[in-house]
């Protein structure tokens, strides 16, 4: 560890000079630059005053008086260069050698030595032209003294004694007055003067300084610039250097503690697998006779007259159920300890929550002789998404406690949707019972803690319900709350984020018509080997009116599988021979059928059902099974019981027929058609005034032929056993039903598109009728064309 610590001291020193070194040399580069900046911009304005001088040089000076006020602005802003590194250190003391203050006095001196110049040039341009001014009045005056002459001729004298003042010098001067002659030379000189002025400005090697100042100053920025990839570079590698070596410290340091490591992770290990397995294996043992035992309880209540022994039965059942809701407890705060607890997404209604929580907790409020009162106040067609068991378990913890913590007054559930965005369900559950201390209301919520112990040995529990309430809550992303005061109630506050759709109100004759055909001769395979278990299931599905066969292991099952049908498999799992999950997955795999599979097992942890699930059962029941479980996986499943009879029919009609029907589809005379059927004369679209005479009379002109289509085309794809190409008519169908609202029409051919959706050709029964309401309505339509044609005649 010492060592450690002096090589991070080391690298701590080292790393700080590195980045001080580096921000140093990155401000010695921006200084660079600055005055790099500044040398650019003065040398481009020294450049443009030359070019702008000596293009009014040659062409004349219109305005000198501006070209000098450039030039001493020019002059101050490079005395303010000058001043801005004179008499100071431009470079810190380990920069020193960078030739930054030559270079800047090098510039100044030449660019002051060319601004002069440009001066001179500017004064020598004024002079010459006020000379060449005077010479021209001279020589106008001369000319002009003894003739008069236009405007006109008088420019073009002075235009030619311009001229030769410019390319005949010598000879005005001989020929004109002392004083023109005096100017004359004056003139030249000038000339001449300017010619070399104008040569030294416009040298190459004048103005070449102002681009190799420039260069240099470049090649000093990258230097510094290099300069600090390389310090950047050398404290990258240092800091990788030291992150190796505590690597190489910390892997060492981890092999010698892995033993003891692994030894602590290997026993925490054993202890979770044995927990599990613990848990696992004392649900399994109490559910299976628990399953017996309740069972037996439903049945002797059902089926006994006498009120004392219904009476006893009840006791029996809630006392069961008492017990399997602290098993419960128990495995599910196992569950959310051990981070196994999921949430399953589904759609469900508020209304179906409140039904089974009035069900169960009114009769034991009624009992104790207080009032329990449900509001419900979301809507019957909203629908919630979420996971409806943890739900129903949260309200049957808070209701549950506070039917259990009341001794008079009432129990309150409220339901409502909160106005926020996203909107939230929020639930309250209030009582006036007991309450809870103001010391003790931040503890309720802790595992195997109640208020008081005395609580305990009152009210009894285990505890649990409240802490499970919590984190089921907060793993739904919910909040709980709680006010309570002593002796006056307490009130429970939750609110769940839980999305909602809004439903079209529907009626449910279809589906419970539906259930009850199913119904009618239900077989069930029972694969159970617990003789108990297996009388209270055959109880149960016989008392809904199944018939039911028993197999009592998984081999069994297969035997008589081979050689009769049903319509439902119940199994379990444990069972001598051969488990349930491998009887599913024969069932699957190698008799290849698709009757619908209900597992019923005592293992109520996720993986096993997940198990079930992945062999091919299509539900799992969990033990203790309840009636009304059973009844409602089955109303579940009710739509698949009627493709698998279908199926079924289908089969045994392909092999009786020898790949051709024997039944086949018929057009019906129109005299023997139920006119009684039709569907057509309520239809929207023909009601009312929303079409006009001849928009009806092109409706139902489209109509008839596409219902005529529609029939020619089912008979002949169930002629040919095409039940994918049906499939796509039987779409069409439903499309013209839906649009005209021919609702009877509309749930047989949805009936026949589920069945082809499974490749399977429907029943000819169920085409036929079909076929006959198709042209009922088809009839019907052409007989409210001809009525329709009749009015227009008759006006």
């Amino acid at each position: 560890m010492n060592k450690i610590r002096l090589i991070f001291l080391l690298f701590i020193s080292i790393f700080i000079g590195l980045v001080s070194f580096i921000m140093l040399t990155y401000f010695e580069h921006e200084k660079v630059a600055n005055y790099g900046e500044s040398v650019r911009e003065l040398g481009h304005e020294v450049l443009e005053m030359r070019d702008q001088i000596t293009n009014s040089a040659l062409a004349g000076i219109s305005n000198p008086y501006q070209l000098s006020e450039n030039l001493v602005t020019l002059e101050k802003e490079l005395q303010e260069l000058n001043l801005s590194y004179q008499g100071k250190s431009i470079h810190s003391t380990f920069f020193q050698s960078l030739q930054t203050r030559q270079l800047l006095e090098h510039f100044d001196n030449a660019s002051m030595s060319n601004v002069d110049t440009l001066d001179n040039l500017v004064g020598l341009s004024v002079v010459r032209q006020f000379i060449l001014r005077s010479l021209t009045l001279l020589l106008t005056n001369t000319e002009s003294a003894s003739s008069d002459f236009d405007a006109k001729s008088q420019l073009s004298i002075q235009s030619e004694m311009l001229t030769s003042i410019l390319f005949a010098g010598a000879s005005i001067q001989a020929e004109s007055n002392s004083e023109l002659a005096k100017l004359s030379q004056t003139f030249t000189e000038l000339n001449q003067q300017q010619s070399q002025l104008l040569s030294q400005v416009l040298s190459v090697h004048s103005m070449e300084y102002i681009e190799q100042i420039e260069h240099q100053l470049m090649d000093s920025q990258h230097q510094l610039k290099g300069l600090t990839v390389k310090l950047i570079i050398a404290l990258t590698l240092l800091t990788f250097a030291f992150s190796l070596i505590l690597f190489i410290h910390r892997l060492f340091e981890l092999k010698r503690n892995n033993l003891s490591y692994q030894e602590a992770a290997d026993t925490a290990q054993k202890a979770s697998e044995a927990k599990s397995l613990f848990l696992a294996t004392m649900s399994h043992e109490l559910r299976t006779p628990m399953n017996g035992v309740l069972g037996i309880a439903q049945i002797i209540k059902e089926d006994s007259q006498n009120a004392d022994t219904r009476k006893q039965a009840q006791i029996i059942i809630d006392s069961g159920q008492h017990l399997v809701t602290i098993l419960n407890d128990i495995l599910d705060f196992s569950k959310v300890e051990q981070g196994k607890m999921e949430l399953e997404l589904s759609p469900f209604s508020v209304t179906d929550v409140v039904t089974h929580l009035d069900k169960t907790l009114t009769p034991l409020a009624t009992d104790k002789g207080i009032s329990f009162v449900i509001k419900d106040n979301i809507p019957t067609n909203i629908q919630l998404i979420g996971d409806s068991a943890r739900t129903r378990q949260i309200l049957f913890n808070l209701a549950g406690n506070a039917v259990k913590f009341t001794e008079s007054g009432k129990v309150e559930v409220e339901f409502e949707i909160t106005p926020t965005t996203p909107p939230s369900v929020n639930i309250m559950v209030s009582d006036t019972g007991i309450g809870i201390a103001e010391d003790k209301v931040d503890h309720i919520f802790t595992a195997f803690e109640q208020a008081e112990l005395s609580t305990t040995r009152k009210f009894g529990g285990t505890g649990l319900g409240l802490s499970i309430v919590k984190q089921l809550v907060e793993l739904m992303g919910g909040t709980i709350d709680v006010s309570s005061q002593l002796h006056v109630g307490t009130r429970f506050t939750i609110s769940l984020p839980l999305e909602m759709h809004e439903l079209e109100k529907q009626t449910t004759e279809q589906a419970s018509t539906s259930i009850n055909k199913t119904l009618n001769d239900f077989t069930v395979l029972l694969v159970e080997d617990n003789k108990i278990n297996a009388m209270v299931i055959k109880k149960f599905c016989e008392s809904i009116n199944m018939t039911v066969e028993n197999a009592y292991d998984g081999l069994q099952a297969l035997d008589k599988l081979a050689t009769n049908q049903y319509d439902l498999i119940i199994m379990d799992n444990h069972m001598p021979n051969m488990s349930g999950i491998e009887a599913i997955q024969k069932i699957r795999n190698e008799l290849k059928l698709t009757t619908v599979i209900f597992a019923c097992t005592a293992d109520v942890f996720k993986e096993a059902h997940d198990e079930f699930l992945v062999a091919g059962a299509n539900f799992v029941l969990t033990k203790p099974l309840q009636k009304n479980s059973l009844q409602n996986a089955i109303n579940e499943f009710h739509h698949q019981f009627e493709i698998n009879r279908h199926q079924s029919v289908h089969s045994r009609q392909s092999t009786e027929t020898s790949n051709s029907n024997v039944t086949m589809l018929t057009r019906p005379p129109k005299n023997k058609l139920p006119l009684t059927e039709e569907e057509i004369s309520r239809s929207p679209l023909l009601e009312g005034d929303k079409l006009e005479g001849n928009e009806k009379l092109e409706c139902l002109n489209n109509l008839v032929d596409e219902l005529e289509n529609e029939i020619d085309e089912l008979i002949a794809l169930f002629s040919d056993d095409k039940p994918d190409d049906l499939s796509r008519t039987l779409k069409a169908v439903i499309a013209i039903a839906s649009k005209h609202e021919m609702y009877e029409v509309l749930e047989l051919a949805i009936s026949a598109a589920q069945t082809t959706e499974q490749h399977i050709m429907p029943e000819a029964e169920l085409l036929q009728q079909l076929i006959n309401r198709l042209m009922v309505n088809s009839h019907q339509a052409t007989r409210l064309i001809l009525k329709l044609n009749q009015q227009r005649k008759t006006g």
